[in-house]
């Protein structure tokens, strides 16, 4: 059934009742039992996901963080509720932005497993295992991505404010060219829990600083937090790199944002 003999963990971050409903129908319909795959969930109502048998499921609510990670509840909560018109509703009048970095909560679910594979998935996109195999584990600390990748100067507004921030606060020069991947799905082969916690650490030390320094603001989108611009520079400075050989076909994404995110259109 699988084409690799190595840990994997897919990994969806659902908030809302149209975002949890894709993420529950690929878990239950377009996925499999296996001892090497691992399925983590972050989301705002973890009870949505009760009835799910599948093996190797964890569930967590962002909530759950909220103990270790205070500034959380301040700065990147979800919004809550169970019908998808008053989340629609809720969404609009608090021009709410979701806070698209709360993915990186993925990393400490798989940690728990010693999983250093981890694909962070947009709903609509999932992982193609007819063409996953163990050649694409071969090389360490790579990203692959979908759908799309460019590259940004170092002093460009955007870039400029997390390139000061890993200077200043983390003594880590960048290049003078970053490459930013966009991120609607992709797939970390690190090379070992290390790698995992360095990624952690220091997303959760830059993210923060921006938050409370109120540097954010340049990162607001159309409806969300973005965070492409900050992973490049935090991939640039620990080594995640592109892989030789880009293999695009391994994850498929198949964007519906008119169903997701009826309200805005």
């Amino acid at each position: 059934m699988i084409k690799f003999s190595e840990k994997l963990a897919i990994c969806y971050t659902c908030c809302g009742p149209t975002y949890r409903k894709t993420a529950l129908d690929k878990i239950n319909n377009l996925y499999f039992d296996h001892p090497n795959i691992y399925y983590f969930i972050l989301t705002d109502d973890k009870e949505y996901f009760k009835d799910v048998t599948r093996s190797n499921f964890v569930v967590n609510e962002l909530k759950d963080f909220y103990d270790e990670y205070p500034l959380l509840e301040k700065y990147e909560y979800f919004l809550e509720s169970e019908d998808k018109e008053d989340y629609a509703k809720k969404f609009i009048e608090q021009n709410y932005k979701f806070p698209f970095s709360t993915t990186r909560f993925h990393l400490l679910q798989a940690k728990q497993f010693d999983v250093c594979n981890i694909a962070m998935l947009g709903t609509d996109s999932h992982i193609n295992f007819d063409v996953l195999s163990d050649e694409h584990f071969a090389d360490k600390d790579i990203i692959y991505n979908m759908v799309t990748q460019w590259f940004v100067d170092a002093d460009d507004v955007k870039m400029k404010v997390v390139v000061d921030t890993l200077k200043e606060e983390h003594g880590l020069i960048t290049k003078d060219q970053i490459n930013v991947y966009d991120e609607a799905a992709r797939l970390y082969v690190l090379k070992d829990i290390a790698k995992v916690d360095q990624l952690f650490n220091i997303w959760q030390s830059v993210i923060t600083s921006l938050y409370t320094r109120n540097k954010m603001d340049c990162f607001i989108g159309w409806y969300a937090m973005n965070d492409e611009y900050l992973l490049g520079a935090i991939y640039d400075v620990i080594g995640i790199n592109r892989p030789k050989n880009i293999d695009v076909n391994i994850l498929i994404v198949n964007h519906d944002p008119a169903v997701e995110r009826f309200w805005l259109y």
